[in-house]
């Protein structure tokens, strides 16, 4: 509409300074319809401004036709620049240069814009991949996953200095048998969610829920200086939401979970295993597995938290750790100093 009454004031500038019609088509108001095609681009639809860019060039070509059809035995026509720039003739070339000029600059804003639409789409597709996985992954892991240059593939990963713990509860098969499957899902879910706001805090990362275990890193996926630090806050926060707290709605009430940790520091890999049709974004190596091994081993020495040297080393005199024992995992020769 706006371009419409554009145009239709244009083609009254000869009336109102009783000029040829020619006059008007020298009228420095043309430039407005530049503006007014790239006014469709704030709303953000290509096809906006191609029919504005296309409702200026048709405009502009009856504007042309009824200079050169009102006056059918003088058309005014020049092929000389110098007489179309100081008299009121016309020159076919200057018409098409602008209605030329039109096409470009809306095709190309049309591009633009479709371009620049696509690009949001992806973006809020990928935000919104990211925001599902992180319901079943840490953020980001899912951030990882989802900004990824090329597909991930198994096999693919980076080695970090990071710390792993593994976390379980305690008899968690004899009270799993006296719950119903609601109520145990409800306990787990009220448990993981105390213990994923604990490690949140500290800078945790879940890498794996397995069963009622949970495989947890730190400046794995996401930077954490005092890593290892952070871990044994991580275990002593747990211990103290565990024993402060019930957790479900059973048959007697809430159920009191204990909750064993095994924590060690040192290098590790953390990247995409399996197939190439399903995989897991997990961390391994050999210090992953000293820390699943220490886990357990809080059954042995009657205690909740077992930490290997690597990480008393990390801690730099920041907790006080008691030696209990040594662990040595499969295909090392040296033994792991545990402590708690």
């Amino acid at each position: 509409m706006d371009i419409s009454l554009l145009m239709a004031l244009i083609w009254s500038f000869h009336i109102q300074y009783m000029q040829p019609a020619s006059f008007y088509l020298k009228a420095p108001t043309m430039i407005y319809i530049f503006i007014f095609i790239a006014l469709r681009a704030l709303r953000f639809e290509p096809c906006l401004i191609l029919i504005a860019g296309a409702t200026a060039i048709v405009g502009w070509l009856f504007l042309v036709l009824y200079v050169i059809l009102s006056v059918p035995e003088d058309p005014m026509i020049t092929r000389n620049y110098v007489t179309y720039l100081t008299s009121n003739a016309i020159l076919i070339g200057a018409e098409i240069d602008k209605i030329v000029s039109i096409l470009l600059v809306t095709s190309v804003l049309a591009i633009a814009i479709l371009y620049a639409q696509r690009t949001l789409n992806r973006a809020v597709t990928e935000s919104m991949a990211a925001a599902d996985l992180s319901r079943f992954v840490s953020r980001e892991v899912a951030e990882r996953i989802t900004t990824a240059d090329v597909e991930i593939q198994p096999g693919d990963g980076e080695s970090k200095f990071a710390t792993v713990m593994f976390t379980d509860i305690e008899g968690f098969s004899t009270i799993s048998e006296k719950l119903s499957p609601q109520e145990l899902a409800g306990m787990l879910n009220e448990y993981f969610s105390a213990l994923t706001e604990v490690i949140n805090n500290h800078g945790g990362n879940i890498s794996q829920f397995i069963g009622d275990m949970l495989v947890i890193t730190y400046n794995a996926s996401s930077p954490n200086e005092d890593h290892a630090l952070n871990a044994v806050r991580t275990a002593l926060g747990i211990q103290a939401v565990t024993k402060s707290r019930t957790f479900g709605q059973g048959k007697n009430g809430g159920a009191t979970l204990k909750t064993r940790c095994g924590i060690n520091t040192g290098d590790i890999v953390i990247g995409a295993v399996d197939t190439s049709d399903r995989l897991v974004f997990t961390v391994h190596g050999d210090n992953v597995n000293i820390a699943a091994r220490l886990e357990p081993l809080n059954k042995k020495y009657g205690t909740y938290i077992l930490a290997g040297e690597n990480t008393e080393e990390a801690c730099r005199d920041e907790c006080d750790f008691e030696p209990v024992g040594e662990v040595t995992v499969s295909g090392r020769a040296t033994p792991t100093k545990i402590l708690r």
